[in-house]
């Protein structure tokens, strides 16, 4: 019964892309794949964005509806070409709560990755179930 109340975007074996519960989306953010470890750590940011951006519309919710950003950077003495990336990136709408920290990422060309939460309305899309 729970199952059918949480909608499920991009859906494999091994995780969905986004879902969404009770009004509430939840998703990751990664650089396209295959990483790129040539690019710098703002270039992989942007790229973030860029896709956070398509994710958020593909779920039916919008920058601006963002609640939460956990920012995971593979060197936390980047944090301040970070924030000048998402500074401009948040210049347009009331930034959400975030936090930041360093972690050892998963593939060694991962620079940044983003867990974001976000409000849905009600006309959400529907999407694999």
């Amino acid at each position: 019964m729970l199952d059918q109340m949480i909608t499920r975007f991009g859906t494999s074996a091994r995780a969905s892309i986004a879902t969404v519960a009770n009004g509430t989306g939840y998703f990751a953010v990664t650089p396209e794949a295959p990483y790129d470890a040539s690019l710098s750590m703002p270039e992989q940011a942007r790229q973030l964005f860029a896709k956070a951006e398509a994710r958020l519309a593909e779920i039916g919710s919008s920058k601006g509806q963002l609640l939460f950003c956990a920012i995971i950077l593979k060197d936390v003495t980047e944090v301040a070409a970070f924030n000048a990336v998402w500074d401009e990136w948040v210049a347009d709408v009331a930034p959400p709560a975030r936090a930041c920290f360093e972690a050892n990422m998963a593939n060694p060309a991962l620079k940044v990755e983003l867990i974001m939460i976000c409000t849905v309305p009600d006309s959400a899309p529907k999407a694999d179930v």
